[in-house]
């Protein structure tokens, strides 16, 4: 996965690989910590290995080919999505704030297991009070709005694309994201303008 060597401070250029991880191996894990993944979700990570998952504002497990679903699994394995997975709440990343996972609301039927996308705040301990409102509509639209994030960085400031979230999706992010949204927005034009970052 190495595309350029190491230079002086440690660092090196990497590429994605094509994946194999097959639909039985998410099944296994479906069974094993007793949640439901979207298709979607399944689709982009056996896709590609790949060495990171964080774009500041969510962080999504990677795919190492030398252990490709251990970064999944971990998202899975520990007190907070145990205790969430029963009240169908699925844990699969992370929030950029560290406040808690990202999870998929499986309370709510969708086909394709396509379900909306909440924050949970782990201070809760488990409990639906934790829950914010949804995010995403879906993990489609996730991607959607986290590619268009990434591209339009090369030439505005990241607080400037968060709003156009609402337009890429209406049903979530542009509904009951908004607040969540805009909170983000204004943090980081207050780092921008105390930092200049």
């Amino acid at each position: 996965m190495m595309a350029s060597p190491v230079d002086k401070e440690g660092w090196f250029t990497w590429k994605v690989l094509k994946g194999n991880i097959s639909r039985e191996e998410y099944k296994e894990i479906e069974n094993q910590f007793n949640v439901k993944l979207p298709d979607s979700f399944i689709d982009w990570h056996q896709s590609y290995f790949f060495l990171g998952g964080d774009c500041s504002l969510v962080r999504l497990p990677y795919s190492n080919p030398l252990q490709p679903l251990q970064e999944l699994k971990a998202e899975l394995d520990w007190h907070i999505p145990k205790k969430l997975a029963p009240q169908k709440i699925y844990a699969f990343g992370s929030d950029g704030n560290d406040s808690g996972p990202l999870v998929f609301d499986g309370r709510i039927s969708t086909k394709n297991n396509e379900f909306p996308i909440r924050v949970y705040d782990e201070d809760f301990g488990g409990t639906l009070e934790g829950l914010s409102e949804i995010i995403f509509s879906s993990f489609s639209k996730l991607l959607e709005c986290i590619t268009h994030y990434m591209n339009e960085l090369k030439t505005k400031r990241n607080y400037e694309i968060i709003p156009e979230f609402f337009e890429l999706d209406p049903e979530g992010a542009g509904k009951t994201g908004i607040d969540y949204w805009l909170l983000w927005a204004s943090g980081l034009r207050t780092e921008f303008e105390e930092f200049g970052y």
